[in-house]
């Protein structure tokens, strides 16, 4: 091989690893904004948010909605979701749930929240329960055996998965929060932009 065709390869090579070089570090940088962003005047975290360095792709998942059509992630693409696990006998999922109820009504079409329920009485009961709590603007949405818990890696409830409109994970938030507080809500429109 010529001398000529060897530095060609080579440049070839250097511009490959410096192009996935720049675009790692722009995911990084994306995961670093997002942790500046969760940080109130006071230096306490919003949301505590769990970023990754890049987005993840999640593996496939499937829950059930209130008609007991099975749905998964793939019918949300090309739309910001928040995946919310929770259960009617989980207290701290209870007192959070009409602050999540809150924030999808002030975010709209933005966001899709799918509050998947891991209660095993299924959508009759979690209607009931929306329905003694005036909660309107969720769907009813179940994850019976968590199966979508467990291929997300989720291992306590309360917890919220956001993925974003091309389909991968970029945060999650850990345990139950005020999801109708103006810094939250400012701090969510942020992750799904």
């Amino acid at each position: 091989m010529t001398s000529i065709r060897i530095f060609g390869r080579l440049a070839a090579a250097v511009a490959v690893i410096g192009v996935a070089l720049h675009a790692g570090s722009l995911l990084a940088a994306d995961g670093e904004a997002l942790r500046a962003l969760d940080k109130r005047i006071d230096g306490s975290a919003i949301l505590n948010l769990v970023v990754s360095d890049g987005p993840i792709e999640p593996p496939p998942i499937a829950f059930t909605d209130e008609a007991g059509e099975e749905l998964t992630l793939a019918d949300y693409k090309g739309t910001p979701v928040a995946v919310h696990f929770w259960a009617t006998w989980c207290f701290p999922c209870r007192a959070e749930m009409p602050t999540m109820d809150a924030l999808q009504r002030e975010l709209g079409d933005d966001l899709v929240i799918l509050p998947l329920s891991l209660d095993r009485d299924g959508a009759p009961l979690v209607r009931n329960y929306y329905n003694d709590h005036d909660l309107v603007t969720l769907p009813v949405m179940i994850d019976e055996k968590m199966a979508a818990g467990r291929a997300l890696r989720v291992h306590g409830i309360p917890a919220t998965v956001f993925i974003n409109a091309e389909g991968a994970e970029v945060a999650r938030v850990l345990g139950d929060r005020d999801w109708s507080d103006p810094d939250v809500i400012e701090l969510v429109r942020h992750i799904v932009e």
